[in-house]
Formats: C-alpha cells, structure tokens, sequence
C-alpha cells in the first residue's frame, strides 16, 4: 500500500516536480574491499540505514540511476537495487564492513573483507566513562542481532550532521609494554534520536581568525592536504558555519563522523595558520606571533612487537579520517595543546608521516598499518610480520615538506623501493582483469622509483589502453609522460603538458626537465621545485639531477645548481655540470679544460655537449678563429644525432662558415638542417637566402652558375638579388660568356616582381647586348622593360643606352633625341655623334654643356680626363670657327690649362689671331704645338 500510495502521489505531481537526475553507478575490485561509486554531477545529501546482510541510501535529490555499468556485483556486494528514485540498497556479504563516505560530488561505499572488518586502521586509546560502563563483548552471534537504528550520514557544510556528541572523558594512560596483539575497536555508541542544537563557531573579524567551542579534553590536528587546510578534532561536535560565510572563509566545509570532527578551509584562508588551546575551545587565526613549536620526531622501538614512536607531551586521541587528496584513510594523532607538530615528512616502508601545523598525521600505502595513542605520544606499526624501514631524514633547508607532489616517489633504499616494485606486480598478476588499471598505475609509479623509465612507460601504455577511466584520468597521463622523459624520449612526454592537469610543484618539476630535454629553458621551474628532486628516491635522482643540473647552471640559477651539485663532486654524471658551473663563473681556464675532461669520458651525450660549449669558449676567448671553430663544430655534429641538439650544432656550424668567410659551406650546412628538421625550413630561409647570394657573388662564376641554375628558386625577388645576379652576369661578360650572363639575367628578368625590377634588369640585359655588339637586342630588352613612373636616374640611364644603340643602328637623329633628353651627363656622348656628322657647331654646344656638368669649379685643378674634354671643346669651337666661344673658354680655363698636358693644345687653338709682326715668335710656337700633337695623341690610349 505504501508504495502504491507514492506512485499515485507522484503521478499527481506535476512533471517538473519529479524530475530525476541522470546519476551513473560504478563498482569496482580492490585489493581489500569492493567499491560501488554514485557519480552525482552536483553535492547531494544522503543518509544510511545499516541492518543485517544490506546497507540503504537514501539521497536527497530523485536520480535516475544508471546501472549499466554494473555487469557483475563487486568483491563483498551480493546485489545493487534502486526503488522510488531516490533509495538504493546494496547487499553484503556476511561479517563484512561498509564505509561510506563523500569523494567530492561522489558517494563511495567500501564494503572491507571480512578481516577487515573487526577494526578500523587506527583505534582510539580506551577511555574511562564513569557514568556509563563499557558494553560488553560481542558474541560471534551479535552479528546477527536486529538492526541498528540508523546513523545520518551529514549533507554539505551548511547543514551539518545531527549525530550528538560524544561526553567527554578523561584519557588513561596505557601500560607501558603493550602487548603485540591489535587492540580491540573502539565502541561508538548510537546516535540519540535528537541532536543537540549546533554550537555557532564564534569569530573574531579583526584577526580573521574564528574559535570552535570545543571542552577541555578534546584533542586537534592541524595539516594540508588536498589544496585545502585540515582541522581535525577527535570528538563529534554539532558546528554552526554561519559566521564563516563571506570573505576569505567562504567555502569551508565541516563534516560530523561518529568519532571526529572534519573542518576544510580553503587554503586561502589562512597564509600560516596557527592553531592554539583557549578555555573556550581551539582558535585558529593568521598573522598572530606563532608558539614555538616543538618537533613531533619519529624514534624507532624495535619492539616487539617493532613500531615508530612519535613522542608528544599531550597526546589526545588518534582518529581515522578521509583523506581529500587521495580519497583513502588518513591516520591523525590529536594533541590537547598547541606547539607540537612534525615540521618535515618522512618515508616508511608502508605509510608516510606527513608534514603537520599540529599533532601528526600518518598517510598509510597497507590496510595492516596501525596508530596509537600513549602516553609519551603516538605509536605507528606495519602490522604483523611486516617490515618497517624508515627513510633518511630530508634536510630542514630543503623546503620538501611544503612541496605538493603527484607521483609515489618515496626516498626509501633500493632494496625496499625493489620490494616495493615486485609486491606492486604481485598484485596486478593477481587482480581481475578488468580491475588492473590502478594496480598497474601502481606498479608503473614503482618502477618509476627505481629509474626504470622504459619498463615504467610500457605499464602506463598497457593500463591506458586496458582501463578507460585511466586513458582519461590526467595523472595517468602525466606518469606516462614522467616515465617517457625517463625513458629518454622527450616527443613522446607530452602527457606532462596535459591541459587538465593541475599546476602543483612536482608537475612544475616535470615540466622544467622536460623544457630541458627539448633544449628549452627550464631553469625556473626547477629551481622552485628543486626540494623535491632532491628527496627523490635515489636512482631516480641520479637519471634526472645530471640535466637538472645542467639546466640550472645554463639558465642562470648558479645558486640553485651549486645546491645540487653539493656533495656529488666526484660522481662522472655530474662533471658536464660543474664544467659549465664554472664557465658562468667565468673560470674560463678551468673550464675549457673541465669540457676536455667530459669530452674523453664515454657518455656520448655528455660528450657532444662539452665539445660543442667548448669549442664557443675557446672562440670567445681568443684561442680559435672562426676557420677553426668550425672545423672543430663539424667533429662535434659527427658526436650526435638525432635531436635539438644535433639541429642546434648544424645551425652554428653554417653561423660559424659565415663568419670564416665561407659562405657555400654555410649554405650547405642550412639545407642539410632543413632536410634532417623539416620544422625549421621557414626560420632559417632568410639565412639560407643570404648564404645563397653571397656564395654567387664569391664562388668562381662557373660554379656560381651552376648553385644559380640548382637553386634559383630560393632566390627572392628584390635588390638584393638583382645586384648579386648583376654582378655574375658581369663576371661572364669579361669571360667572354655573354650569352651565358644574358641567360642568367633573363632567368632573373623572369621573377623580377616589380616594373621597376624590371627596368632595371632590363638595363643592364641592354648593355651586355651592346658590349656584343648587338644593338638591336638592347633595343628590344629596353623596350620589353619599359615602365612608367621610373626614378629620374634610372630613366636617364635607359635613355643613354638607347641613345647608343640607336647610334650603332645608324639612325643619329634618334638618337640625339634620345641623348637630349637623357640631360646634361649624355652631353659628351652627343657632341660626339654630331661631331661625326661634322655639325661642328652643334658638337661644340654640346660639349659646353658636357663641361659645364662635369667640370670641377674652379680654381680647382683639372685632372687629365677633365683637360682633355676642354681641348676637345676648343678644337669643336675652332672647326665651328666660333671666335667669341673660343675668346670666352680662353678667358673660363686658361689658367688651369696652362703647364699642364694638352696646355700647348689648348693655348694654340684658343689664341687670338696673328695681326703683326710681333705674333711671329708666337705662331712658331703654336706650328711647333702642332707638329707634335698627332705624335702626342698617338702615345695616349
């Protein structure tokens, strides 16, 4: 009837009203329990009602729930059904233990085996209850006794749970010897039917701070995990948030268990948050004068049973909560008062100690490990029969507990990381084989330890490709890509740049060696990150700190890289690293002779690297030319193949042959760089377009034809190109090749990409032509060319040339037309012509204005061409018989003219005429002149 009832009431609702949302269900098989995730897309509130052989959520919200995905139940669950929307029920096996709890927007349930069960991994220290005795022991047939009532589950922060809390009670102290055997679990008592009101966390605005009423004996811890600060209290407390909304505590979260008290604050909140005891509760707050804190210090007790102790002077209780970074347990030692925390991590065999603002908190890696508390402090155990082997203690300067990491990378021996690698395959040999995702992460992290790039990436790839959650989880990708670097294969590392993965400090540690593998610059992101790597395990420290190293030492982090190189002077590894320390010391010497060292050493690429650097400082310093640095650059490119490295040695070879004046050996270093890194064909074509013409301008010209002819389509149109295939079509013209340079020019006459380009090469296709004595082909040249709006001197320039050629086709009056208008510096080419054509009278005017032009001011000297173009105007304006122009050249030059050559010439033909006899002496002179004038001209050239 009840269910009748609803479905008559929710078909009466309307449709908006029952809406359901779309909840996808997933299970899976782990080493020690089952699992069935709720992936809800927002925060849902639940409850959980447990009873005999079943467990029941009820969800807040109706869901659709999806259960295609469960093909078969997980380890411990008989069945997963769903009724009305909202209730689901999950059957159990027999003595088996759920635990459920919230992973963000998830729900997980864990239904732990049976041997699991009994106890949780840390139990409460016995607490004496005066007015209450403790229950008695249960029977193996309590298991079958009627069902508890049920236990609310708390919704999100701003509606905490409505479990009571627990009554305070007065620690007491345990034996000194505890006995070997797990302690029996704690009892939690049942949630009475109505909660307390909540107590309102009382803040305090002007410190940012806030207290949490809290009575006396109840115990706190302090850490970060997860991007968030945790605060952990081991009693269950009602909490009012109310007053923490708004400003930097919008966003905290507090989550009541049956055993502790969970408050998340985002890790803005608080820069160095301090955590200390008042009468009304804890405070926490920032930016307050900090206690000093003592160290909460591991000790090893060799037992038995074997176990670490964490001494502390107040140890409360020890409390067993979610972890918001892993989603597994967190071990969490409490203490009554504040000042006592562990400042720096450590590694253990199976659990890690994490780094703490108060108390101590322990990460455990097995279901066996355990934390107590007593009364010097906390003891932490493997369990029994396992093995615990403490890792070295990192140094307080590091700065590695305050660094986030990714990966399980603990700085443990090799022989325990080797255990570590040959359990982590046991268990995915022994895991189903669709459940091997995460066992394969695991084992691919452990080879990862141990240095095993390749063996490391090929896990990663198998479990990728097997388990579909992890192809896209990006933590997945970035072991991948961590594994491949390792492996020595940078391009294929590029699940490290995933765009979904978050920014931490061991992602930026990656990423910087990754930039310095590709011969990038990374130095910054592993300095900042540089703790980290040197916590490492340490035969992953000893494959990655020599190109940390080397990064840091080229990049300008010298501080950094003497940090790393501290203490490793005499490892091989590391010796390309301190030699280019000491060249950014400028230890030039030392240097140079540290690279000679690495370079006889037999790591090929430690060797490349030391001759190629070497070989720039010996340059810089003088010791080489650039003949000599690159000969020695061409045995460095036979060291290496195969990389950036080898494309950066190819690019400064052919800088080098440039500079050695050798520039067809540069270019053919740039085409054998863009055949071998076809990427690097647009970067480097303006410089093999320079190597090109200067080796056309240099080669001999028959061998410049022949690079002319092979490449002529590298060679842009421009200025540049005209000139340098200008000047070999002249070197083939003085060889008697013109029709090889007028083809040459025609080729460049054809790509030319601009009308004045094209004059241009026109012009000078013209005057090969003539200088073969074909006026006719100049014309033709000159007239395919022809443009507008030309420059004046170019224009003039085409006007001369084609003066001269209609002057050899016999058409003179063309042709001073043509010498006409290209102005005055044509003047002497059409006196000339005129003169030929005995118009005495205009070669003279001609040539007055050819002196006009060219003539140096007086009273300047002339030199010997200048004085033979004045003796031939005087000899034009004597044929001319223009006496006035004769009597005004006299009067313009004669005194530069006089002593010099053709100076009796000159003074003969401009003298005026004989009228007496006192002339006579004066026309001996000139008939003298006379006579030996021919004998004088026929001496010159």
């Amino acid at each position: 009837m009840r269910r009748a009832a609803a479905l008559l009431f929710g078909l009466l609702l309307p449709v908006g009203a029952v809406a359901e949302t779309p909840v996808r269900v997933r299970v899976g098989d782990h080493a020690a329990h089952g699992r069935v995730v709720f992936d809800w897309p927002a925060r849902t509130g639940y409850e959980v009602e447990e009873a005999e052989g079943r467990i029941v959520l009820r969800f807040a919200a109706p869901a659709a729930f999806d259960l295609a995905a469960v093909r078969r139940p997980p380890r411990n669950v008989s069945a997963i059904e769903h009724e009305a929307g909202r209730v689901v029920t999950i059957g159990i096996a027999p003595g088996t233990r759920p635990r459920v709890f919230r992973l963000g927007t998830r729900i997980v349930v864990d239904v732990l085996d049976a041997a699991q069960a009994p106890a949780t991994a840390a139990a409460r220290p016995a607490r004496a209850t005066p007015a209450r005795p403790s229950p008695p022991a249960r029977s193996p047939s309590a298991s079958r006794a009627p069902a508890p009532a049920p236990v609310a589950v708390p919704p999100p922060a701003s509606a905490p749970g409505a479990a009571a809390p627990m009554p305070a009670a007065a620690p007491v102290a345990p034996t000194p010897q505890p006995a070997p055997q797990a302690a029996p679990p704690a009892t939690v008592p049942a949630a009475p039917a109505t909660p307390p009101p909540p107590a309102a966390v009382a803040t305090r605005p002007a410190s940012g701070g806030f207290t949490i009423p809290a009575a006396a004996g109840v115990g706190a811890a302090l850490l970060q995990r997860g991007g968030a600060w945790l605060l952990v209290l081991d009693a269950p407390l009602s909490l009012d948030l109310a007053p923490l909304a708004g400003g930097r505590l919008a966003g905290a979260e507090v989550t009541r268990e049956r055993h502790a008290t969970l408050l998340v604050l985002p890790l803005s909140t608080f820069e160095e948050p301090v955590l200390t005891r008042r009468p009304e509760g804890w405070h926490i707050g920032g930016g307050e004068a900090s206690p000093s804190l003592r160290s909460i210090r591991p000790e090893l007790d060799p037992g038995p049973p074997v176990r670490l102790l964490l001494r502390a002077t107040r140890p409360a209780a020890s409390v067993a909560v979610l972890d918001p970074e892993t989603g597994g347990t967190l071990l969490v030692g409490t203490v009554r008062e504040g000042g006592e925390a562990t400042p720096l991590g450590r590694r253990a065999a199976t659990f890690d100690i994490l780094p703490t603002r108060l108390g101590a908190a322990i990460l455990p890696r097995a279901d066996t490990v355990t934390l107590r508390a007593l009364e010097a402090g906390f003891a932490a155990s493997p369990g029994p029969g396992a093995e615990l082997a403490l890792g070295a203690e990192p140094p307080e300067e590091s700065g590695a507990a305050t660094l986030s990491r990714v990966f399980d990378l603990p700085d443990e021996p090799v022989a325990a990381l080797v255990r570590r690698e040959r359990n982590a395959a046991l268990a995915v040999a022994g895991a189903q084989p669709l459940a091997r995702g995460l066992p394969r992460l695991r084992h691919a992290e452990a080879l990862l330890a141990l240095g095993l790039g390749p063996e490391a990436q090929t896990m990663m790839a198998l479990a990728m490709r097997e388990d579909p959650r992890l192809a896209q989880d990006p933590r997945a990708h970035a072991l991948h890509g961590a594994a491949a670097l390792l492996a020595g294969r940078p391009d294929e590392a590029e699940g490290l740049l995933h765009r979904r993965l978050p920014e931490n400090d061991e992602i930026t540690l990656w990423r910087g060696l990754l930039a310095a593998a590709r011969g990038e610059d990374g130095a910054a992101r592993i300095a900042a990150a540089l703790p980290l790597l040197r916590v490492w395990p340490s035969p992953l420290r000893n494959r990655l700190g020599p190109l940390a190293a080397e990064a840091l030492a080229e990049g300008g982090e010298a501080a950094a890289a003497e940090r790393l190189l501290a203490g490793r002077e005499e490892e091989p590894g590391f010796a390309l690293a301190r030699a280019m320390l000491l060249e950014a010391r400028e230890e030039t010497a030392a240097a140079i002779e540290a690279y000679q060292a690495v370079a006889r050493g037999r790591d090929r690429r430690a060797r490349a690297v030391a001759m190629r650097r070497g070989v720039e400082l010996r340059l810089a310093s003088g010791a080489l030319d650039a003949p000599g640095a690159a000969a020695a650059m061409e045995s460095v490119l036979a060291a290496w193949r195969g990389d950036a490295q080898e494309r950066a040695t190819r690019l400064r070879l052919a800088e080098l042959r440039m500079q050695a004046k050798d520039p067809r050996g540069a270019f053919e270093a740039l085409r054998e760089a863009e055949q071998h890194f076809p990427d690097v064909a647009p970067g480097i074509r303006p410089r093999q377009v320079e190597a090109l013409l200067a080796a056309i301008a240099e080669e001999p010209p028959v061998a410049a034809v022949a690079l002319f002819d092979t490449h002529v389509a590298l060679l842009p149109a421009g200025e540049q190109t005209e000139r340098a295939l200008a000047a070999l079509a002249e070197r083939l013209a003085a060889l008697d090749l013109v029709d090889r340079a007028r083809t040459v020019l025609g080729r460049a006459l054809a790509r030319a990409g601009s009308a004045e380009s094209r004059a241009r090469l026109g012009l000078r296709l013209a005057g090969l032509a003539l200088g073969s004595g074909d006026a006719a082909g100049a014309r033709k040249a000159l007239a395919d060319t022809a443009a507008s709006d030309l420059p004046e001197a170019l224009q003039q320039e085409r006007l001369l040339t084609e003066a001269r050629a209609l002057s050899r086709l016999g058409q003179a009056e063309q042709a001073a037309a043509r010498y006409r208008a290209a102005g005055p510096q044509a003047a002497g080419e059409l006196a000339e012509l005129l003169a030929a054509q005995q118009d005495w009278a205009g070669a003279a005017a001609a040539m007055r204005t050819h002196l006009a032009a060219t003539l140096p001011p007086a009273p300047e000297p002339l030199p010997e061409p200048a004085r033979r173009l004045v003796a031939r105007a005087a000899a034009l304006l004597a044929l001319a018989g223009d006496e006035a122009g004769l009597a005004a050249l006299r009067e313009a030059e004669a005194g530069r003219m006089a002593g010099g050559a053709f100076g009796d010439t000159f003074g003969m033909m401009t003298a005026e005429r004989i009228g007496s006899i006192e002339d006579l002496p004066r026309l001996g002179q000139e008939l003298e002149a006379a006579r030996r004038l021919p004998a004088r001209l026929a001496a010159r050239p």
